[in-house]
């Protein structure tokens, strides 16, 4: 009875590390994202000034009791609105406020299991307006913002989030293989929807505080601040990449381009080890 030996093969190729690859990658999200924030350091002024006049502008077709100036430096808005303390809130009005929520909460109850994201984001928007229901029921004297300060904090984040939408889109965006020029005009088209959108929400968040009570404050702030600036952020990255072609997504991810054999890396991974067949039956009852 003879026994099959396997056949040896050659060792495959060594893989090697796609050190330049990930050198160019490096220099590339330093570029893409110190050039958003250069052009925004550059444009400050220029940016404060379009927002003071979209502020005036709307100001007076809103008939809001509000007023901006530029800073003494100029790198930021100065707000001003009088007759803050008239839009505090009365006890029936944060009564009814708290019958709404609850209201809202039950009928949260009702939906299916396929709308249970929206259920949990509701049920979290009404614990909060509960929560400020409660602190302007005991102690409403001590509410230490305005209307003023709640504009300038707002308008504030978003100056600061506009810095990093840069960084942000040059790791994600910034790797995949598009165009260089692709690569330049999306954070510019970022910070353009963003330079316009900020100051219209303010200006939104203002009217309805003016029309409602400050006691819907911390509800916009905590819902309606950055936390909406990042949410419209995902919603145009995700646009923006589904708009780009798949050749492109295949081989640009960083985890992707460290194993992919074809990507450009100048490297592939070592072929699978070849086993031997399997001897035929007969063949083996024979020997």
């Amino acid at each position: 009875m003879t026994q099959r030996t396997p056949t040896a093969h050659p060792p495959g190729p060594a893989r090697t590390a796609p050190l330049p690859r990930l050198k160019y990658l490096g220099l590339q999200w330093l570029l893409l994202s110190a050039a958003p924030v250069l052009l925004l350091w550059l444009l400050q002024e220029r940016l404060m000034v379009f927002w003071q006049w979209v502020v005036s502008a709307w100001s007076g077709v809103l008939g809001l009791s509000l007023s901006s100036r530029l800073s003494a430096q100029g790198d930021a808005l100065v707000w001003t609105a009088t007759g803050d303390g008239s839009f505090a809130p009365s006890p029936t009005h944060i009564a009814a406020t708290a019958v709404i929520a609850a209201a809202v909460w039950l009928w949260s109850d009702r939906l299916s299991d396929r709308f249970h994201p929206l259920k949990i984001s509701l049920r979290a928007l009404c614990l909060i307006q509960w929560s400020a229901c409660l602190f302007f029921w005991l102690a409403p004297a001590s509410f230490p913002y305005s209307i003023s300060s709640h504009a300038s904090a707002l308008m504030g984040m978003g100056f600061g989030f506009m810095l990093t939408i840069g960084p942000m889109l040059a790791l994600g965006w910034g790797i995949l293989r598009t165009p260089v020029l692709h690569k330049i005009l999306a954070p510019v088209a970022f910070l353009a929807y963003f330079a316009v959108m900020l100051p219209h929400k303010t200006l939104l968040q203002i009217w309805l505080l003016e029309h409602l009570s400050i006691l819907f404050m911390p509800l916009l702030f905590l819902c309606f601040g950055a936390l909406l600036d990042l949410w419209m952020f995902v919603a145009l990255y995700a646009w923006l990449v589904s708009t780009t072609p798949a050749q492109a997504l295949a081989g640009s991810g960083l985890g992707l381009a460290l194993h992919g054999p074809s990507f450009g890396l100048g490297y592939s991974p070592p072929p699978a080890p070849q086993q031997p067949p399997p001897l035929d039956p007969m063949r083996r009852s024979a020997a």
